[in-house]
């Protein structure tokens, strides 16, 4: 495979969503325009203009596709939150019960691997959070991995 050539404009509009990873769209679109009110520097500003078109777009796809997402770094298929600590649960996550215990419905079905969540994901409706070790069915540790989200835990 080879590896994209990643922009100066892309790095910094990266290293912007970062920073925003715990807040909402719509508190990181605030954000955003605040920030472009009063910055001056043209790279600056394409940087963030370009974190602002990125917002919209995953706003957008997250409405239509998966409405149950919280935060910005909950949105799947991103690797650039993989440095953001998401270990801490917040006062929602803790109304939903434990992550580990997804596969209630599956657990006389057949066997089960337990695998380690690499990539934040939904799995049969439910989230799976990055660092999350959880009980799948073969079917599901295969796709897990195959995708790229999961790693067999040892």
């Amino acid at each position: 495979m080879t590896d994209e050539p990643v922009s100066t404009i892309e790095v910094a509009r990266n290293k912007i969503l970062s920073s925003m990873a715990d807040l909402n769209f719509q508190d990181a679109l605030g954000e955003v325009e605040e920030q472009l009110k009063k910055e001056k520097v043209k790279a600056n500003r394409l940087a963030l203009l370009s974190a602002k078109s990125w917002l919209l777009r995953n706003k957008l796809y997250s409405v239509i596709h998966d409405p149950y997402i919280y935060s910005i770094n909950e949105v799947e298929n991103t690797d650039f939150f993989d440095e953001v600590d998401v270990e801490d649960d917040s006062a929602l996550d803790s109304l939903f019960g434990d992550d580990t215990d997804v596969d209630a419905d599956e657990e006389v079905t057949g066997e089960t691997i337990d695998v380690e969540i690499t990539k934040n994901t939904t799995l049969n409706g439910h989230k799976l959070k990055k660092g999350a070790v959880v009980s799948v069915t073969t079917e599901n540790a295969d796709k897990l991995i195959s995708d790229g989200k999961a790693k067999l835990k040892e």
